[in-house]
């Protein structure tokens, strides 16, 4: 039996909620009192959260790579030296503008340095033997990063005002940052032996391979559908009939219904291959969409909770796990971050997608076929099994 280093794993957990808290799930919490006291419309902020996105997987690519050249101590050292510093500084803009250009340039940093594509593969390095209970602890612990920062970031902005909070949160993450680089990988084991000559050679290889390029379609699939879901979520319930504070409410325990998808895993993947679980998955997920589109009344409200909780929630750390099956293993950082570009992408196209098919229709739930389509595409898609025929031991 291999032991899981725990105490690692755990501050690599706390990292993963802070820098998802900070900027990803805290931004719409602040957006209106920023908007509030930076006129410009919504524009020049929402501007910035999609800078953040985007260099989040532009970023991320090449930290990623810093992972596989030098180990886990390089990007978090760069991560905590720069990003928090940049989202520090937008606290004191005066101007939406710039506002936006120092908070998207300093969450982006972040969540190429703290996000699940280098969390995860540190992960899975530093518990040899052990990645799948590795991966599924680190995404129990970032579970909470929802149903905890969003609240947290609330009482802050009623108690101390966006700026003191967004300062507080740039602290925060610089901290952690900081002591996972001194701590999370003291002996260097994160670090690639032989990783390829540069990025570039490393995608051209893994796209090369069938395997590589159905993991990708399929990645990219539901992360457009599970965009759209979350996006369409309240609107969606509040046109079948639902009242707009009982479906905000279902929406929030959505969120924190994840853990069902998360929890139960190592139990899962003692039975049946990543693959099979990743899969059904994102069946569940197609079937929470259609879920959504029927949720006229409370149990039917509650079943899209459940499903679609167990679904996302059970994705995430599915994905980590058959990638690092089907990744080359010496390039695992550098094509993790890859992998979270296209998945950033595609995040950012379904919504567009589904409001285009909503205006045209006219009907909320045509948006919410494509995401079930979506969903299902995703699945159909990895019908081939794993590189590796042998399994790990799993923790329990």
């Amino acid at each position: 039996m291999v032991a899981l280093p725990a105490g690692r794993i755990a501050l690599l957990g706390i990292l993963t909620i802070v820098a998802y808290g900070t900027w990803f799930y805290g931004f719409g919490v602040l957006i209106d009192e920023i908007d509030a006291e930076l006129p410009g419309g919504l524009f020049p902020l929402t501007a910035g959260y999609a800078l953040a996105q985007i260099l989040t997987g532009v970023l991320g690519v090449f930290a990623g790579r810093l992972l596989d050249k030098k180990g886990a101590r390089v990007p978090f050292a760069v991560g905590a030296a720069t990003g928090p510093v940049l989202l520090f500084g937008s606290s004191y803009a005066s101007n939406p503008w710039v506002f936006s250009l120092l908070f998207g340039a300093g969450g982006g940093i972040v969540g190429a340095t703290a996000f699940y594509h280098l969390t995860q593969t540190i992960a899975a390095r530093l518990a040899v033997g052990a990645e799948i209970s590795a991966i599924a602890r680190l995404t129990i612990w970032g579970a909470f990063a929802s149903p905890v920062l969003i609240p947290v970031t609330e009482v802050l902005r009623a108690t101390i005002g966006w700026r003191d909070t967004v300062r507080l949160g740039a602290v925060s993450v610089g901290l952690i940052l900081a002591l996972a680089a001194v701590k999370v990988d003291p002996y260097g084991v994160t670090r690639s032996q032989t990783p390829s000559p540069s990025p570039l050679l490393a995608v051209r290889a893994a796209v090369s391979i069938p395997r590589i390029r159905r993991l990708a379609l399929s990645s990219l699939a539901s992360s457009l559908g599970s965009s759209v879901l979350v996006v369409l979520q309240v609107p969606a319930m509040v046109a079948a009939g639902l009242d707009r504070s009982t479906a905000a409410g279902l929406a929030g325990a959505r969120g924190l219904a994840q853990l069902l998808g998360r929890l139960p895993l190592t139990f899962v993947l003692r039975r049946v291959s990543p693959r099979v679980a990743l899969r059904g998955a994102k069946v569940i997920i197609g079937v929470g969409a259609l879920l959504l589109a029927a949720s006229s009344t409370l149990p039917v409200g509650i079943a899209f909770v459940v499903v679609a909780g167990l679904g996302i929630g059970a994705v995430s750390p599915l994905e980590g796990i058959y990638a690092r099956e089907v990744l080359p293993p010496e390039d695992l950082g550098t094509l993790m971050g890859a992998l979270h570009l296209l998945l950033g992408i595609a995040a950012g196209l379904g919504p567009l997608l589904a409001g285009v098919i909503v205006d045209l229709s006219g009907i909320i739930w045509s948006g919410l076929l494509l995401a079930a389509g979506a969903a299902f595409l995703g699945a159909a898609v990895l019908r081939e099994g794993p590189v590796r025929a042998e399994r790990e031991s799993v923790q329990p």
